[in-house]
């Protein structure tokens, strides 16, 4: 019996001891298991969270193109493409955004990726005919304009802007407006065709239409910061200084980098006489930027009017060699030589100002002219010839293309193009239309 009672003792004590180890194993088994399952659901998560973040990306880009905001819509495209590559959603509305902000030159490569990776045809040909016709190339795209509009859906907007662009580009302005005119009675939250009329007035110094326009159109979207410094521009224009200045302060809160900004501010305040303000604001614009020409230029004359000859005539030397069509710039580096005491290269500046303005009166009547003979291309071509003489090369450029866009035999213009591409080492650019001009040039 003894023995007996020894042995279930023992045994029941082997028991405990099992039951004990057990008790200690049975949590580190479901501490495993939890591991496991969290490892496996994070694993899960990691890939199902990539197209979603995609999803919510495009979304979110969507709703910041529809109300204007191309910058804030570029992050969360960048943000998709790191997600996803190859993404042809994320190709097409980058491409969109791109062509928005006039960075034509990647839209292309943009549109190819998405294509071949199998995007949507028919938004990528809307696409590309929207490039064409932005920049001016109306004769390929217009004849698509009505059924491109009738079938626009969410494109609308896009559409319009496009054209008007072209039209612009053009000088179509009877076009312009009533293209202008459809889109806001279509889509009449949108403040962009406001904007663009108050554009298209400005460049016609209509300063009060423009300034009106540009006043409802921020009333829409106050948040469009680079429109209030155009109003400010025109403000300034008017002289309607206290205003300008207002704006422009409220333009430097909200973007404190942007150099024109405080150009345009070191502007408002020399009007008003405080050239040492003045300075102090053109300082700040040109340690933003230092290449800001206009600044450049500005600083070269209140130099000149503090009479630092030598500043004067560093800073004025260096915006003419950069820019020899800067009337106001040769004009007071004309004075700064003759205060040194230097009459004869001042009289080159002079000279230059004097014909200069003599053709730049005979400009603008041919661009009153223009307006009455939209189908001429023959005046766009002598606005395109006196501008580059007397104006930025690029702008004369796109007269010229405009006088060919109504005459693509326009042997004057062809010879013109072919000059400005060869000046920017375009050999292929500069060779067609060399070859256009020799091609079309009539018997001798």
């Amino acid at each position: 019996m003894a023995r007996a009672k020894e042995l279930l003792d023992s045994s029941s004590g082997s028991h405990e001891r099992r039951d004990a180890k057990g008790s200690h194993g049975a949590p580190r088994r479901r501490l495993a298991g939890c591991l496991v399952f969290l490892m496996l659901m994070a694993i899960v998560t990691a890939f199902a969270w990539k197209p979603v973040g995609v999803r919510w990306r495009q979304f979110r880009a969507r709703e910041l193109l529809g109300r204007r905001d191309e910058a804030a819509a570029l992050q969360h495209l960048r943000a998709a493409l790191r997600y996803d590559p190859d993404n042809e959603e994320t190709l097409l509305l980058l491409a969109r955004t791109h062509r928005r902000m006039g960075n034509l030159e990647r839209v292309g490569r943009l549109l190819t990726r998405a294509e071949d990776l199998g995007g949507d045809r028919g938004r990528i040909e809307r696409e590309r005919r929207l490039v064409l016709a932005q920049c001016g190339e109306l004769r390929e795209v217009e004849g698509h304009l009505a059924d491109m509009l009738i079938h626009a859906g969410e494109d609308g907007p896009d559409i319009c802007e496009a054209f008007v662009q072209g039209y612009f580009a053009n000088l179509r302005i009877n076009e312009a407006l009533q293209l202008l005119e459809v889109w806001q009675e279509s889509y009449p939250h949108d403040p962009q065709p406001l904007f663009m009329r108050a554009y298209l007035f400005q460049g016609m110094n209509h300063p009060a239409e423009a300034i009106e326009l540009y006043r409802k159109g921020l009333g829409m979207a106050p948040h469009k910061t680079t429109m209030r410094r155009r109003l400010a521009a025109v403000l300034l224009e008017a002289g309607r200084l206290d205003d300008a200045e207002a704006e422009l302060l409220l333009c430097a809160r909200r973007m404190p980098e942007d150099a024109e900004t405080w150009y345009l501010l070191a502007r408002c305040i020399h009007a008003r006489g405080d050239v040492e303000e003045a300075r102090r604001r053109l300082d700040k614009s040109l340690q933003l930027d230092p290449d800001h020409l206009d600044a450049r230029r500005l600083k070269g004359q209140l130099d000149l009017e503090r009479g630092k000859l030598d500043e004067a005539l560093a800073e004025l030397e260096q915006v003419v060699q950069r820019r020899p069509y800067d009337i106001l710039a040769r004009e007071a580096l004309g004075r700064a030589l003759r205060a040194m005491g230097r009459p004869e290269e001042a009289k080159a500046h002079f000279d230059f100002v004097t014909q200069a303005e003599e053709s730049i009166a005979r400009m603008n009547r041919l661009l009153r002219e223009s307006l009455r003979k939209p189908h001429e291309a023959e005046v766009r071509y002598q606005i395109g010839t006196i501008l580059f003489r007397y104006g930025p090369p690029d702008d004369a450029a796109k007269w010229m293309r405009a006088a060919l866009q109504l005459d693509p035999e326009h042997v004057g213009a062809h010879r013109a193009l072919a000059a400005y591409f060869r000046q920017r080492d375009e050999a292929a650019k500069a060779a067609f239309h060399l070859q256009q001009a020799l091609l079309h040039e009539p018997p001798p």
